[in-house]
């Protein structure tokens, strides 16, 4: 991946709106910012911080809604088999034709979920916690991307 697309993906995870919807309320939570009501609610659920992770289109390459549809099965079963509770969300771009469906998952360590997002070929987390604006987490799948297109 050269540098112009790298910055593309990355303004576009940016400009994504990961939305999840909780006690009748939807959140809207994006990359370096905070969303104060969404923060009171996870730390009113006892987490002390959560991932935004899909399975849908691996490497940011579009699928059927069957197969994606068929990845989020994956991992739900992946992360009630970790243990960790998780709320659905949709990833909403700035462009209405991309979205994404998958999971806020509450308090499972960064490192577990970036390895959980990597073995569904995914590029990054939105991680976030109380207190602290949501960041991007890449995957070493972009950052090795990334590297490969610097060569």
């Amino acid at each position: 991946m050269d540098l112009g697309g790298f910055i593309r993906l990355l303004e576009a995870y940016r400009d994504t709106r990961y939305l999840f919807v909780a006690d009748g309320i939807e959140h809207d939570v994006r990359v370096d910012r905070r969303n104060p009501a969404a923060e009171a609610w996870l730390a009113g659920r006892g987490s002390t911080h959560a991932g935004f992770i899909t399975a849908d289109n691996p490497r940011s390459r579009r699928l059927t809604e069957a197969e994606n549809a068929a990845a989020r099965v994956r991992l739900a079963a992946a992360v009630r088999a970790h243990g960790f509770d998780a709320v659905p969300h949709t990833g909403a771009g700035l462009d209405a034709a991309w979205w994404e469906h998958g999971l806020l998952v509450l308090n499972m360590p960064l490192d577990d979920l970036l390895e959980l997002a990597e073995s569904f070929g995914q590029n990054a987390v939105v991680w976030f916690a109380p207190g602290r604006p949501a960041r991007l987490v890449p995957t070493r799948i972009l950052l090795d991307a990334f590297a490969e297109g610097l060569d």
